[in-house]
């Protein structure tokens, strides 16, 4: 995507979906996590980024749109003006708790519950993908794993509400350079601020990180969901490329149903 600039590129899939909702009046929502689990790998960074190339009002992405709290959250999404980009960025200190996470799952059923129809662009960022919960990840439209700071893999997601599964799609890779457009300083800044009081607050309790066994959990689940993706795309490609192949032998050779892999193959 380059720079992301607001046209967000002409030929990248995340601009045609972002533009197709713009005609649409729909909202999109984007989750940002960490191929590893790891601090610093600029997941915030990123999704400012994203969101200033998104927003369409005239005051841009203020420190009022990006926030911590999931309650605030709910707040600016009723409050801020329609085509408003807003930042939840719980990944480094708020809601890196079960108690606290509930919370952001709270806050975006009930955003969901409003019918997605208020032109809001909202970025998630979570230490990993599967520390949020299942059906508000089957929420989210595009899922974006940070490899390196500048550098993540873009995922499209929808829902099989048969097989009760989340189809993903691999969209390619995301680079973006380090430093934010003007304008953006300020709102990075804040919660910059924010996460630093909140992190000293927690007292030695650890309430604002991450429990080892969660930890090693999530990586696991990370490992898998890679894993998984790596083998769908390859049966993919062997279906389209064996004249022979047949789903019912694709479905034997990995172990799945046939009806599984005929999902696998019609994804798009």
């Amino acid at each position: 995507m380059g720079d992301m600039k607001p046209e967000l590129g002409e030929t990248n899939p995340l601009g045609k979906l972002y533009r197709k909702r713009v005609a649409q009046h729909r909202d999109l929502t984007i989750l940002v996590a960490d191929w590893n689990l790891e601090r610093g790998s600029g997941k915030t960074t990123l999704a400012l980024r994203m969101a200033g190339a998104m927003d369409r009002t005239e005051g841009g992405v203020t420190p009022a749109k990006a926030t911590l709290s999931p309650e605030e959250l709910t707040e600016a999404y009723t409050r801020e003006p329609p085509g408003s980009a807003l930042i939840l960025d719980e990944g480094e200190a708020a809601v890196s708790n079960r108690r606290s996470m509930s919370g952001v799952n709270e806050a975006l059923r009930k955003i969901v519950g409003m019918g997605r129809v208020e032109q809001k662009y909202l970025i998630l960022t979570s230490p990993g993908v599967h520390q949020v919960d299942r059906d508000i990840r089957n929420m989210c439209d595009i899922w974006v794993f940070v490899r390196e700071v500048g550098e993540a893999q873009m995922f499209r997601v929808k829902f099989n509400p048969i097989g009760n599964h989340e189809l993903t799609h691999d969209w390619g890779t995301l680079r973006w350079p380090g430093d934010l457009p003007g304008g953006l300083e300020e709102t990075y800044r804040e919660l910059t601020a924010e996460k630093k009081r909140r992190l000293r607050g927690n007292g030695e309790d650890g309430a604002g990180y991450v429990a080892a066994d969660e930890v090693a959990k999530s990586v696991q689940q990370a490992r898998k969901e890679a894993e998984r993706q790596t083998r769908d795309d390859l049966l993919r490609e062997i279906y389209s490329n064996g004249e022979d192949m047949t789903q019912q032998k694709l479905a034997d050779a990995v172990g799945l149903s046939r009806s599984r892999v005929a999902d696998i193959l019609t994804e798009s």
